[in-house]
């Protein structure tokens, strides 16, 4: 079991002790780059090989998701320069103790009832053979499936063809590692029914806990999703990955993780920098090396000797953005501190923030936390500089002018680095009140409470919105919440949900059942599309945005529709004009011809929903904007 972590450890630490012993190791350590977005780098990963060998994570497995070869062209041979490259990566890890394990996602296209198919696969991996690579997985996540019983069959039997005609042949005899489609949750379901029926008895199978994103994985999780796959499991660990939310950094220790019989290993997925995330994967090592006995305080004090050599000017930073999951408070002692009215104790850790500094640290760790230290220095003058107003029972204009506060607000709120931002504008705002002003009304969602009308078992894409919503600093129920302030409907939502949504006085947004919501008098889906036209650049729900943008990672469905007379559109699909984004304000005519009981709007997610592997940033910051505008709609 894992210990919580002391809130001034990273403040207080000296020396980091002896290093951490293992008498009871997991079989499987090591490391996943499967994120989305900007991959490591040549050098990021051969700099990891080289800190991993010390640490225990002892395999890498390749899965970046811009490696076209991996997964949408994995029928297709590596050109000579990418394999050579691919060969060199192989060789600086095993060279340096680590197994370098390729990845490949066929998933998207494969036609599996076809021999050729099979054949292109095993084709594949012997050419990769070629260039020294040993050590494969199968990966199915994130795809499409329409019948899902006998799509985990068609995985299983692919699985059990590659074994049998690649690997054993080419003298492999590990058992093969299958990242399922049906990654994350407990229980039985068709899918896993039809994987359990073909899989190969000795394969490993990659699971992310109860879902994609976790605070804790407890030994009745892992016992029950065990049963459900008939096979033992290794962990994908969505820790410390950031590609939900690429403005902040999570930096904290493992916490949380158990271990059961049934759970061989553990990879972690990092951030997408690369060097930050040694703070978090230092941890992990601990845990993977002896879970019984693992601390997370003492482990994530050898994680910040090791990692900056003992230099003190990121303590606070790191104690600052060390919360897991992203839903959970950003720093405990700050609020703490602030709901108590312990304004000079809050003050000293802002103070302690704002003198934040990369200097004595590698040239790697300071350029790529760069952002978040100017974040660090900005959001610690500011909230020192509001916590004296507050505290001050004089007058609190000897402290701060009410244009020292509002210039401080303008500047956090245009940080896209995020460093504790919502508690320093609180304060901000408490101080700014009290000298007179106005609180700020940003057109932004964070705190509000959002529940997601999907269905009894949530797609991917659905389980993803939640993450990504819920490390934008929202809170998120999946199904009916008296408390919540919005609705999504996705294309799952039941029929008794979708009429319920219908009839809420809060805010509704939907990308499925538009005309049955009154939203729509026609719903279309073009079927080959990757971005929308924005028409009204200077709605918030554009979020800033101008003309033609790139929603999509590839051509995909676009949902889209001729909306209510009262529909204000700020987004359309470039050929044929239809309304992509819409927003109707309360009162307004909807498509039905009622007036709306509360703010409504309508985006372009499909099918696939807000699937990881097919949404771009852009998306992520139209998603976030029309939020916010739905909710800045409904105040007004």
């Amino acid at each position: 079991m894992t210990r919580a972590v002391n809130e001034s450890s990273l403040l207080e630490a000296n020396e980091p002790g002896a290093e951490h012993g293992s008498p009871h190791p997991l079989a499987w350590r090591g490391l996943v780059e499967g994120f989305y977005g900007a991959p490591w780098s040549h050098d990021d990963r051969v700099r990891w090989f080289e800190f991993a060998s010390g640490s225990g994570l002892d395999r890498y497995l390749y899965a970046p998701k811009d490696d076209p070869w991996h997964r949408e062209l994995w029928r297709e041979p590596y050109p000579a320069d990418r394999l050579a490259a691919l060969g060199d990566l192989c060789s600086e890890a095993e060279r340096r103790g680590v197994r370098f394990v390729y990845t490949i996602a066929p998933g998207l296209s494969m036609r599996y009832d076809e021999d050729a198919e099979h054949e292109a696969l095993a084709a594949k991996c012997t050419q990769l053979l070629g260039a020294g690579i040993r050590s494969f997985a199968l990966l199915f996540d994130d795809v499409p499936m329409d019948e899902p019983e006998a799509f985990g069959r068609a995985h299983g039997e692919t699985a059990a063809r590659l074994e049998a005609g690649f690997l054993r042949p080419a003298g492999i005899d590990e058992p093969l590692l299958v990242c399922p489609t049906d990654y994350a949750g407990l229980g039985r379901t068709p899918y896993r029914t039809g994987l359990d029926a073909t899989l190969p008895e000795d394969a490993l199978v990659l699971w992310t806990g109860a879902d994609i994103v976790v605070g804790a994985v407890t030994a009745d999780d892992i016992v029950r999703a065990r049963e459900s796959y008939g096979r033992d499991l290794v962990l994908w660990d969505n820790f410390p990955v950031n590609d939900f939310d690429r403005s902040r950094v999570f930096l904290g220790p493992l916490t949380d993780r158990h271990r059961a019989p049934g759970l061989v290993g553990i990879v972690s997925n990092p951030m997408v920098e690369a060097a930050p995330s040694r703070f978090a994967l230092s941890t992990v090592a601990e845990w993977a090396a002896d879970p019984d006995e693992y601390d997370a305080q003492d482990a994530s004090a050898r994680a910040y000797e090791r990692v900056t050599g003992g230099a003190p000017g990121l303590r606070a930073l790191v104690q600052a953005c060390s919360s897991w999951p992203p839903s959970a408070p950003r720093w405990p002692a700050l609020s703490d501190a602030v709901a108590e009215g312990r304004y000079h104790d809050a003050e000293a850790l802002l103070t302690r923030l704002a003198q934040t500094s990369a200097d004595g640290v590698d040239k790697d760790l300071a350029a790529q936390l760069e952002p978040w230290v100017d974040a660090a220095q900005a959001s610690g003058s500011a909230g020192a500089m509001a916590c004296r107003v507050l505290a001050f029972d004089g007058d609190p204009a000897e402290f701060a002018s009410l244009d020292d506060l509002l210039k401080a607000r303008r500047t956090m709120e245009g940080e896209f680095a995020d460093v504790v931002r919502d508690d320093v504008l609180g304060l901000l705002d408490d101080a700014i009140v009290l000298l007179g002003g106005e609180p700020s009304h940003p057109h932004t969602p964070r705190g509000a409470a959002v529940s997601i009308y999907s269905g009894p078992n949530p797609a991917p894409g659905d389980r993803e919105l939640a993450e990504f919503l819920r490390g934008s600093g929202m809170h998120v129920h999946f199904g009916h919440d008296e408390a919540a302030d919005l609705v999504i409907v996705t294309r799952a939502a039941s029929e008794d949900l979708i009429v319920e949504a219908s009839r809420l006085s809060i805010p509704v947004l939907a990308w499925g059942h538009l005309v049955p919501l009154g939203l729509a008098s026609a719903s279309l889906v073009p079927l080959s599309v990757d971005r929308i036209e924005i028409v009204d650049p200077r709605h918030p729900a554009a979020s800033a945005m101008a003309g033609e943008v790139v929603v999509y990672r590839g051509r995909s469905k676009l949902t889209v529709c001729v909306p209510g007379e009262g529909a204000h559109v700020v987004a359309r699909e470039p050929q044929s004009g239809d309304a992509a984004i819409t927003i109707t304000p309360r009162g307004a005519a909807l498509a039905d011809g009622k007036p709306a009981p509360a703010a409504r709007g309508t985006f372009y997610l499909a099918a696939d929903g807000f699937a990881p592997w097919l949404v771009t940033e852009s998306t992520r910051a139209l998603l976030y904007a029309t939020i916010g505008a739905l909710l800045d709609a409904e105040d007004a």
